[in-house]
């Protein structure tokens, strides 16, 4: 067996300092040093898709709850609600759950215009809302709370505003995410 090489070394340098000069390696990816970090796309559009279509089909039910209800002329009369209001109702019904179940399916399947499709049927609703306030359908509330019609109809567009403008945040939150896997559907063109 040899005697070890590095033994003999140690013994003659005891004395002396090792010194390492120099800097360290610098690695390039060749994209100017940036590192970009790959993952799997943010599932966030799939949740909210699902949360819509479940929206939507409990509006559904909601909506024909309320036409069984303005079919007796007694529920009608207490609402204080008459043949124009059920119209705009049951068509802003309409587009609410058509939208929110078909912009949810598009955006399950990760397609933004899913989401442009939610927020248009929001507006779309909440217009519809400003429409049904100021038509006397806050007749029956008025008179119950002794305030003015118009006070009425104020407050309760106030509260959709609020309302419609934290379902279009919460519908937006696909789009605010970095990584949200959406593609560039379009909804018109």
């Amino acid at each position: 067996m040899q005697p070890n090489p590095w033994d003999e070394i140690s013994k003659d340098v005891e004395s002396q300092e090792i010194l390492i000069d120099g800097q360290p390696a610098q690695i390039s990816t060749g994209f100017g040093n940036q590192v970009i970090m790959l993952q799997p796309p943010s599932s966030a559009a799939k949740v909210i898709g699902i949360l819509l279509i479940l929206w939507g089909a409990l509006n559904s039910i909601f909506l024909l709850i309320a036409v069984a209800g303005w079919s007796n002329a007694d529920i009608r009369a207490e609402q204080g609600i008459d043949l124009t209001g059920i119209a705009l109702n049951l068509i802003s019904g309409i587009i609410s759950i058509g939208t929110s179940i078909l912009g949810g399916i598009w955006m399950m399947n990760y397609q933004r215009k899913g989401v442009y499709l939610v927020l248009i049927g929001i507006l779309i609703g909440f217009l519809f809302s400003i429409i049904l306030s100021f038509t006397g359908s806050t007749d029956v509330a008025a008179q119950d709370t002794g305030l003015n019609e118009s006070v009425v109809s104020s407050i309760a567009v106030g509260i959709s505003a609020v309302c419609s403008a934290v379902c279009g945040l919460i519908v937006a939150i696909p789009l605010m995410i970095s990584n949200n896997g959406l593609d560039d559907s379009k909804l018109f063109g």
